[in-house]
């Protein structure tokens, strides 16, 4: 398997679409011995290259924004956990923040901007850290 993580992360939506162009061609020309999986958000351009009959023809879409797979539980682990690390790692320097840090309610409002998505409580914790 070969994975391309990310194309919503290339520098345009011209060259996203150049790389799903490129991949579709290669496939009808030459059937490949691996399979390609392709994580992106789901933009609408790329949601639209992936809409066309030569791609539907041969991709399964697997949106995990719907009620199959629900990222908010993850997230929240992730942010209490890396919070503690955090705590832990600058003991000194804020002990006299007062606990629980965050709080319930912060942490909940930092799930919800995330929208399901890692990038956000990731960034976030960098800064804080």
């Amino acid at each position: 398997i070969v994975i391309i993580n990310g194309l919503d992360e290339c520098s345009n939506s011209h060259d996203q679409q150049r790389i799903l162009s490129l991949l579709r061609d290669t496939m009808y020309k030459h059937p490949l011995p691996f399979r390609i999986l392709i994580t992106s958000r789901p933009e609408p351009h790329i949601k639209e290259s992936f809409n066309t009959p030569q791609l539907r023809s041969i991709c399964c879409w697997m949106p995990l924004d719907n009620n199959l797979y629900q990222a908010s539980c993850e997230i929240r682990v992730f942010l209490h956990e890396k919070f503690q690390e955090i705590l832990h790692h600058h003991l000194y320097t804020m002990g006299h923040v007062p606990r629980p840090c965050p709080t319930y309610n912060q942490i909940d409002a930092l799930v919800g901007k995330a929208s399901g998505y890692f990038i956000y409580p990731s960034t976030v914790l960098k800064y804080i850290d």
